[in-house]
């Protein structure tokens, strides 16, 4: 049976609002996918790392309540799991600070089986980390030779790597593994310094990968760019008072790409149906 494979960090974000701490939720968009993915009884294995502390065991159950199989994540003893605080007030975010202790050997998990017909998420700072990246190159690779369908998510927070420069050949390696790519505008922007989502596809994503779904927020809207064709829909307003509505768009695409039995070489030239499908449940999808 075909599975979804996530790849990606497992951690805990503090929000603040005026210096108080107001909420706490497992970080990043590839974990809460994932839950929300499992959560449709969908197949789905994590492949993380996370240590043995009390941030660790939250991450980890809350997967596991959520449905998702943990068998490879593994449980490092030396280090903390990631934890990411975001300081809030009136004007929106104002700072944010990260706290980690990975040990020097890293991602020594159980490889999950990878099947021709499986969906495998990568992305994040985690697929491009130089601590991790061979590693996790090694799995792409694999993953491609089997003909599983690849999705990158190539966001990232910027005070992790303020030089991108150092980062763009992995980001360019990634983007030639992906069968798809997910993005927000903000993404696009701190990458490639593109003005337009249409530009960044046009000038830096195509040659790579020939599926982009761009994700606006600030017009309220999702496309999907495909060579010369382009499909949009908007993104009901309120979706976006939600904090977990970015996983939710993954989890929209992902579960669409599923239910589509989608291969990589439809996804090379993706027909109007396949476009508008994924569209639509990313867009509806709720959280």
């Amino acid at each position: 049976m075909k599975k979804i494979i996530c790849i990606g960090e497992c951690g805990l974000d503090i929000i603040f609002r005026d210096g108080k701490p107001v909420d706490s939720m497992p970080g990043g968009r590839i974990v809460n996918a994932a839950a929300l993915l499992a959560g449709m009884k969908l197949p789905v294995i994590m492949a993380s790392e996370a240590s043995t502390d009390n941030v660790g065991d939250i991450v980890t159950g809350f997967l596991k309540d959520s449905g998702v199989d943990i068998s490879s994540v593994d449980r490092y003893p030396d280090g903390r799991t990631p934890i990411t605080l975001y300081f809030t007030d009136n004007s929106g975010l104002s700072a944010v600070t990260r706290y980690e202790q990975y040990p020097d050997e890293c991602f020594d998990i159980v490889w999950p089986r990878v099947n021709e017909g499986d969906i495998v998420l990568f992305g994040g700072f985690y697929a491009l980390d130089r601590r991790m990246r061979p590693r996790i190159t090694q799995l792409l690779q694999h993953c491609s030779e089997r003909k599983a369908v690849l999705v990158y998510l190539p966001g990232f927070l910027p005070q992790m790597e303020p030089r991108i420069t150092r980062i763009m050949p992995a980001i360019l390696e990634n983007l030639e593994f992906a069968n798809v790519v997910i993005a927000r505008d903000a993404d696009l922007r701190l990458i490639f310094g593109a003005d337009t989502e249409n530009a960044a596809y046009h000038n830096h994503i195509d040659f790579y990968c020939r599926s982009l779904v761009s994700v606006d927020i600030n017009n309220h809207r999702i496309s999907y760019y495909s060579g010369k064709e382009v499909t949009s829909v908007d993104i009901p307003s309120d979706r976006l008072q939600n904090l977990s509505w970015r996983a939710g768009v993954v989890a929209g695409v992902i579960s669409a790409l599923y239910e589509l039995n989608a291969t990589p070489e439809i996804l090379d030239t993706p027909p109007h149906d396949i476009r508008s499908k994924v569209l639509a449940q990313a867009a509806a999808f709720r959280v």
